[in-house]
């Protein structure tokens, strides 16, 4: 893991890289993003979310033609237990993106995130569209 620390002297540990690594984006243009952070009370719902977040960017990877990907994961430890987990999405296809960017509210997720322990009030997404000058 690499760790950061930013100018307000918060360090962060990196988790993943996603689709920024080496290769993994390919020819596939970015047409918006999505940014997600995810407030966890310990440390056993971080360590049950990264294990989460890395099976699942594991199984992005083996499939190159997906219209979505992870970006970066970071991870913020709180004092005295638990974090935040932040990271990118990156949207591959406009329409796709329509149709799935809320995704996080269904009730899929909603089991997902229960047996994580991320309750619904810590989770936090906003979305983006690329725009070309």
């Amino acid at each position: 893991m690499t760790a950061t620390l930013d100018t307000e002297g918060i360090v962060r540990e990196l988790i993943l890289w996603g689709e920024e690594a080496p290769g993994r984006r390919g020819d596939r243009t970015v047409v918006a993003q999505s940014y997600c952070d995810f407030t966890l009370e310990d440390d056993a719902a971080v360590d049950r979310c990264i294990t989460a977040l890395r099976a699942s960017d594991e199984k992005l990877a083996k499939n190159p033609g997906t219209m979505y990907n992870w970006q970066r994961t970071w991870l913020q430890r709180h004092e005295g237990g638990g974090g935040t987990v932040s990271f990118g999405v990156a949207w591959y296809d406009e329409e796709f993106f329509n149709d799935k960017k809320n995704v996080f509210m269904e009730r899929m997720h909603d089991a997902i995130f229960s047996k994580i322990g991320i309750s619904a009030d810590a989770v936090h997404v906003s979305h983006w569209r690329v725009v070309a000058n």
